[in-house]
């Protein structure tokens, strides 16, 4: 009998995102192919603390983790040093695409379409920011902290002072923000990518949410939302396909990511983000649109890692 890969399934960590990286580690765990992987629980907590030594006699590092210290090239680095592989990008592609700012500037410079943008620090205050917002970005806009995922601290702002209270917000989960244009009547379009050299890109996914926006609550717990695949014309979906592959390869991404874009009414397309470790339920965005082009979610976790394995 062939030896089972062992596979430590990382989760948690020192990350407002804590949560929802146990809901997509306790996912991955029931529905891992257990005739190929011998699966250890590797639980990260609050403090960042976790038993090194159940590290020791792993495989490969299936990476549940999701946010800050987690998904932007901390963990990954730290893994690197001791030796280990882990699932998904690695160190530069995930410090990149977890900071808006430059992932917004890489997209820029690989000759992608990105919505108007600024971005600020504490330093610059109230006053400095809101005057510089009115004057090169305008109304409605998108306040965000500028490392961050699962849209916490997100919020839109319609007028002085949402865009004030937005500030504060962004400010309690980052001391870097970026205000964003919001894109009249935007659709919000997502795709799944999976390889390393070659990719498999799936059909575009658009979202339909009864939200003011895509938030945190709409993506996991209000169930107001609804996932339409392929539904998008043959020469949107190739463009959109394409756009997905160049910013993949142009911020270094290996494993699989999702990569989100905002479509306007007129058709202008925008690239919006790559989430290099998406949400991974499987009732997630990621997996359902790896299963509509025929991988399904245990199939999927295999791919995976062997991705990661160099198979």
């Amino acid at each position: 009998m062939n030896k089972k890969t062992k596979v430590g399934i990382v989760s948690g960590g020192k990350s407002f995102e804590h949560e929802v990286s146990k809901m997509t580690a306790a996912s991955i765990s029931e529905h891992i192919d257990q005739n190929l992987f011998e699966v250890v629980e590797i639980y990260i907590n609050k403090d960042g603390e976790l038993n090194h030594k159940l590290l020791d006699d792993i495989d490969v590092v299936f990476l549940a983790v999701h946010g800050p210290n987690c998904e932007d090239g901390t963990l990954q680095q730290y893994l690197e040093d001791r030796g280990i592989k882990y699932t998904g990008s690695g160190v530069e592609a995930s410090r990149i695409n977890m900071d808006k700012k430059q992932m917004h500037e890489a997209f820029e410079k690989a000759g992608l379409s990105v919505v108007k943008f600024l971005g600020f620090g504490k330093t610059n205050g109230d006053v400095e920011i809101i005057a510089k917002t009115e004057r090169e970005i305008g109304y409605p806009c998108f306040v965000k902290p500028n490392n961050a995922g699962s849209s916490i601290g997100v919020s839109k702002a319609k007028n002085i002072h949402e865009l004030r209270q937005g500030i504060l917000k962004a400010f309690k989960h980052d001391d870097r923000i970026i205000i964003e244009k919001a894109v009249k009547e935007a659709r919000d379009v997502e795709v799944g990518v999976l390889g390393n050299t070659e990719l498999s890109i799936s059909k575009p996914g658009e979202i339909i949410y009864n939200e003011n926006f895509y938030d945190y609550n709409a993506k996991y717990f209000s169930g107001g939302t609804n996932v339409v695949i392929g539904e998008l014309d043959g020469s949107m979906s190739y463009k959109i396909k394409e756009m997905a592959a160049c910013a993949y390869k142009a911020t270094n991404c290996c494993g699989y990511a999702r990569v989100d874009f905002l479509l306007d009414k007129n058709g202008q397309l925008f690239i919006n983000e790559i989430n290099t470790l998406p949400g991974f339920t499987n009732a997630s965005m990621f997996p359902k649109l790896m299963e509509d082009a025929g991988i399904k979610y245990t199939q999927l976790i295999t791919k995976i890692i062997n991705l990661a394995l160099g198979i």
